[in-house]
């Protein structure tokens, strides 16, 4: 993709008064203000980056610039004799006097800055000043009086800078990072920033760093939910008051916590700061003066004026002085002299206040208060995090060992779902630790499970590859023979050594009074014996999944592993129904297997940004679900002509390890074959082939030997198809799957030109109700010679419906070579155009984009020009920009 540079938030006002400066008849003045010495920091940097390629060589340099401050106090001389000096001394040279923090100028020195630039008319001296808002009380009448006359007489100039709104916030964002941010995102940053550029620059590069924004597909997304808090520090400039205020900073701390609390929030920060009340009052009036503070009329509560200021404070406190705080509200709120309406507030300082408060009554009302989330979010519970934090504390504040373990648990298993690996480690180490004797026989398989499973999500695969050596866990687990096979059959399983599980678990003998060992040894042997093309166990296993749920016998985990072992093999009306049986939710499932459900209903933009979620999380690693999802993002990708952005994502996902990593094959060869590159695809291919055979892998071929004979026509060797038709064949008998036997039905049609197999595929499809699958198959047959007009109308038609510019793209090939009329000549222009226009988005050359078009290099340079002409885009780069913030509609 091409470089998206970002110009700092104020380049524009700087350009501006370096040129207001630089003409012969200009003020003498030029005043910058606004809310914070943040925004007015950033403004002086630009003023004095005129040699840094804002347009310096066309201004001309300033020869020399004085910087003076009143951040602290008023100068020690007489500020207008020394300005009318400082000013004659040079001669002709051009001075730019910077005068910083004006709003701390006295009445009396304001007058003799009045002064002292009527003085400096005939001079080649400019004074360029800031002033943050609000201006002091005591000072507003002489500010209003010295610039009204200065205005009248045309000698000042002055700039007062404005929030940017949430559109062109969104556009900052996405200039500044080079993706597009989520609507979460968005919200986040206007609720800290009120969309001030300099404030949302640092923290957006903070975010960034510590890993709250993470970036994937060019989509960027706030981790945790626009419910995330500020765990970073952000610099100094945020900070809008200091240690060395002394009291006032003191008092600052405690309203970053007790702000919201109404009219109590006085008495309160007296208690934490240990002074009287009449102190806090009036250290709370010169916060609020210095435009630190907000007193809020609706409910007598405090806030800062900036929320990003107060969320830096908050950062900036102490774990004991968190907790403090944290125990006064709670207090206050317990005995009813303060009240909030935000129902989360009591639930983050209990959290907060840990044992500083009477932990059995925290625990109870922090139990509850988890509850309720779950309550108003449904399915959603803990997507914000919140209620996950919350959780934990309660484990932390519960006396009873038997309940602690549970807790634990179940915040494992949470953070598991979540995406968040190394939380639930943290969580199962302690039950390992400290609380292995309070477990049941049944938890602590629970648990020994959870542990593989965060061990393989967190990418700890060297302590997977030990315990799978030996079947012995870092922490005492499950120390009997038959616990410790299933213990490494787990440990196998998780890193895709599948003939390893089957062969380990076949030569056990069970003598299990219980049954749970042996179950939970089917159940890995079940899932092992799928993915290499033996679908009895399973079956099995889904058979009596319903009762054995409803009863209690079986898991949610065991539901959701079944579901998307179904989803991977194509299955999406019986995964729907073993849904349905089972009484689970859609948006119970993982967000893989929710990707894969989008899909197959034929929502492509759904899909994808499911995907990406997926991939923003902290899971490491790529299990057999997941590889089948990137696959199917990928494709969607190359469909959409976002070729780069496709192979980016593949690349993550082959970083992470893949269970199946001839489905990345599998996209990355189609991906090849657009490109034209016949060669490179079939040699990525058959080392695909040769991975899966050597693994004994069957489950997900049946994609992969579609690609191959797609590579052998691309590469004119149509007698290879029939060693693929005979591949999938085996496939289909083995798994005895729909989509297995519709790309049987696909392929055998394509091999012996048979129009009954062609209309059986078609009807298959049709049956499946799956748009993009249905499309897909459709363009095959057309390929094959099996097609009429009615069905090359039928497929563009259906391509159109779901937005695949390649697929069209291709189809209209395919209907000129057959003599069949493409309808709509102007909606065809127009998505050819919009079809370069992503191209040349993605970073393409002219040269490659010719190869994908089939067309001639001159014929590229062409339409490249009229597609600038016609959008008023100057160049790729802010073509490219334009895409991105979606400002380019065609």
């Amino acid at each position: 993709m091409h470089t998206v540079h970002s110009d700092p938030p104020y380049a524009r006002v700087a350009v501006d008064t370096l040129e207001a400066i630089r003409a012969p008849r200009a003020p003498k003045l030029f005043v910058v203000s606004g809310p914070s010495s943040m925004e007015l920091a950033s403004v002086l940097g630009e003023l004095g980056a005129n040699d840094r390629g804002y347009g310096a060589e066309a201004l001309g340099a300033v020869p020399e610039t004085v910087r003076i401050s009143f951040a602290n106090s008023s100068p020690k001389f007489q500020l207008s004799d020394w300005l009318v000096r400082r000013a004659t001394s040079g001669g002709k040279q051009r001075t730019v006097l910077l005068l910083e923090h004006l709003q701390h100028l006295p009445p009396d020195e304001l007058c003799a800055l009045e002064a002292a630039i009527r003085r400096l008319d005939g001079t080649n001296t400019r004074c360029v000043c800031t002033v943050t808002l609000p201006l002091p009380r005591a000072s507003r009448a002489a500010f209003a009086a010295v610039f009204g006359r200065l205005r009248r007489d045309g000698l000042v100039h002055h700039v007062n800078l404005r929030p940017l709104s949430r559109h062109r916030l969104r556009d900052m964002i996405a200039a500044e990072i080079e993706a597009g941010a989520e609507p979460a995102l968005v919200s986040w940053l206007w609720r800290l920033t009120r969309g001030w550029p300099a404030a949302a620059r640092s923290v957006l590069r903070a975010a960034r760093e510590e890993g709250v924004i993470r970036v994937v597909d060019r989509h960027a997304y706030l981790v945790g939910g626009d419910s995330c808090t500020l765990p970073f520090t952000i610099g100094e400039l945020v900070l809008p008051v200091h240690e060395t205020d002394g009291p006032a900073w003191e008092v600052a701390k405690a309203v970053a916590v007790l702000g919201p609390l109404g009219e109590a929030v006085p008495a309160l920060t007296a208690e934490a700061v240990a002074a009287s009340e009449p102190e806090v009052r009036g250290l709370l009036a010169r916060l609020a003066e210095a435009g630190v503070l907000r007193h809020r009329r609706s409910d007598s509560g405090w806030e800062y004026r900036l929320p990003l200021a107060g969320a830096a404070v908050r950062a900036s406190l102490g774990p004991y002085e968190r907790r403090s705080l944290a125990r006064i509200a709670v207090s206050a709120l317990w005995r009813g002299t303060a009240r909030c309406a935000d129902p989360a507030y009591l639930p983050e300082q209990l959290a907060a206040a840990g044992r500083l408060v009477d932990p059995e009554r925290a625990r109870a009302e922090l139990l509850d208060a988890t509850k309720q989330l779950a309550h108003r979010n449904g399915d959603n519970a803990y997507d914000d995090h919140r209620g996950v934090r919350w959780l934990r504390a309660v484990a932390a504040l519960t006396s009873d060992p038997v309940e602690r373990a549970r807790l634990l648990l179940e915040h494992a298993k949470i953070c598991l779902a979540q995406g968040r690996p190394e939380e639930a480690l943290d969580s199962l180490r302690l039950l390992h630790r400290a609380h292995r004797d309070h477990l049941r026989p049944d938890q602590l398989l629970d648990v020994c499970f959870a542990h593989l499973a965060a061990l393989y999500r967190a990418g700890e695969l060297t302590a997977l590859e030990e315990i799978a050596a030996d079947g012995r866990l870092q922490h005492p687990g499950p120390d009997g023979p038959l616990e410790r096979a299933v213990t490494r059959g787990c440990a196998l399983l998780l890193l895709g050594r599948w003939q390893e599980v089957r062969d380990l678990l076949g030569a056990v003998r069970w003598h299990d009074e219980s049954g749970l060992v042996e179950w939970k040894a089917e159940f890995l042997a079940a899932t092992a014996e799928l993915w290499l093309g033996s679908t009895e166990g399973a079956e099995r296993s889904m058979a009596t999944l319903p009762a054995r749920h409803r009863a209690g016998g079986a898991t949610a985990a065991e539901v959701h592993c079944r579901v998307g072992e179904l989803l991977a093999l194509g299955e999406i009306r019986r995964a729907g129904q073993l849904l349905a049986d089972t009484g689970r939710s859609l948006r119970q499932l993982g967000l893989p297997s929710r990707m894969l459900i989008a899909l197959h209903r034929g929502r492509p933009r759904e899909a994808l940004d499911l995907a990406r979620r997926s991939a923003i999380t902290g899971v490491h690693t790529c299990d057999a679900v997941q590889s089948e999802m990137y696959h199917h993002a990928a494709v969607l990708l190359v469909y959409g002509g976002r070729l780069n952005r496709a192979g980016e994502l593949l690349a993550l996902a082959r970083a992470r390890q893949p269970m199946l990593p001839h489905l990345l094959a599998s996209a990355q060869a189609m991906r090849e074959l657009v490109y034209r590159e016949v060669d490179r695809a079939e040699d990525l291919l058959s080392a695909a082939v040769r991975r899966a055979e050597s693994d004994g892998v069957v489950a997900g071929t049946d994609l992969l030997w579609l690609r191959v004979a797609d590579a052998a026509l691309h590469a004119g060797r149509p007698e290879a198809v029939q060693e693929c038709l005979a591949k999938v064949e085996g496939v289909a008998r083995r798994l005895g799957t729909e989509r297995a036997e519709m790309i049987r039905l696909v392929l055998h049609a394509t091999v012996h030109t048979d129009h009954g197999a062609a209309r059986a595929a078609r009807r298959l499809a049709q049956q499946r109700q799956q748009p993009l699958e249905e499309g897909a198959v459709l363009y095959q047959l057309i390929r094959s010679g099996m097609g009429d007009a009615a069905m090359l109308w039928e497929t563009y038609a259906l391509l159109g419906e779901l937005d695949e510019l390649m697929p069209r793209f291709w189809l209209r090939l395919q209907m000129r070579e057959h003599g069949v009329a493409v309808p709509g000549r102007q909606a065809t222009a127009e998505e050819n155009e919009r079809l370069l226009a992503v191209l040349v988005s993605e970073g393409l050359t002219n040269k490659r984009i010719a190869k994908v078009l089939r067309t001639s290099e001159k014929s590229v340079e062409g339409r490249l020009s009229r597609l600038f002409s016609r959008t008023g885009h100057g160049s790729r780069v802010e073509l490219a920009m334009a895409m991105l913030t979606g400002r380019l509609h065609l």
